[in-house]
């Protein structure tokens, strides 16, 4: 017969084993990249403030508790890299923790050139293909591929040699005429496309394509 204390103590760590088992995990098991505008037009004004100056503030609100959980990289275009068609840059491959990382690229990005969002996202789902572990792109744009790209071929491109990785858009103040040249690569691959014209809507958009779901 078992001596009380162990019976006791046995009786614990059934129950606290089935808890944990009925509890949904927290953790990600993805790991997700987010890609950045840092073309010229990012520059342009929108509600007082230039739109990148809004698209920072959105991510220093909530990429601190985004990050927590989901080990998340970073790549951008334009910015300080270069003119025209250059500055596709990883910045860093999905690291735990990482808002303080992101946060302080961004900030020390200036707008430049143009637009060259499919290679960016390309090289976004690439990194997270080599990790080896199912992945996220969030792509936050405000303008359309005009580098010379197929944002829809590359989708589906993506969707047939990486069927583990899903592309989603946020398009941040973008023209509704343009939403169909970016909406379609998200669409190829899973993902979703988001249109938002305020800080509140971006943030909104980040915390849902970004959030860990909750796996029973």
């Amino acid at each position: 017969m078992p001596k009380p204390k162990r019976f006791c103590f046995r009786i614990i760590a059934t129950f606290l084993a089935s808890l944990l088992a009925l509890t949904p995990a927290l953790a990600c098991q993805e790991e997700a990249m987010l890609v950045f505008d840092a073309s010229g037009s990012m520059s342009i004004a929108r509600d007082g403030l230039p739109k990148i100056d809004t698209a920072r503030e959105a991510a220093t609100e909530v990429l601190p508790e985004l990050t927590r959980s989901r080990a998340t990289g970073l790549v951008t275009y334009g910015g300080q890299q270069g003119e025209g068609c250059s500055g596709v840059s990883l910045r860093f491959a999905p690291m735990a923790n990482s808002a303080d990382l992101i946060i302080g690229e961004l900030t020390s990005i200036i707008p430049s050139g143009s637009t060259p969002l499919t290679e960016a996202v390309w090289l976004a789902a690439l990194t997270l293909k080599n990790s080896g572990k199912p992945g996220t792109v969030v792509l936050v744009t405000d303008g359309r591929e005009n580098c010379g790209y197929d944002p829809c071929a590359a989708g589906q491109h993506i969707a047939q040699t990486m069927k583990n990785v899903k592309v989603h858009v946020i398009g941040f103040y973008l023209h509704a005429i343009a939403e169909g040249n970016v909406a379609c690569m998200a669409k190829a691959t899973g993902g979703t496309y988001t249109s938002v014209n305020s800080l509140d809507e971006l943030k909104a958009a980040l915390r849902h394509t970004l959030a860990c779901p909750r796996i029973s």
